[in-house]
């Protein structure tokens, strides 16, 4: 796993957004995306991991709201 092609999954302000629900230093978790090794590695993992399935799951339904919306 390589983690900034993770990070390339990640929409604009998705580090902001980890920073704030993992309450870890914004530098650290750019040092971790950087590919660093932190003491947090393993908490932003996780953290990273839950936000990129809640939006990826987001951006699907979106998706299918639209395709659903524009083909009636």
């Amino acid at each position: 796993m390589n983690i900034q092609e993770i990070r390339n999954q990640l929409p604009i302000g998705a580090v902001k957004v980890i920073v704030q629900r993992s309450g870890i230093n914004y530098a650290t978790v750019q040092r971790f995306f950087r590919g660093e090794k932190t003491k947090e590695n393993i908490s932003l993992m996780r953290v990273t991991a839950q936000y990129l399935k809640e939006h990826k799951k987001a951006e699907s339904e979106a998706i299918q709201e639209l395709q659903e919306v524009a083909s009636a």
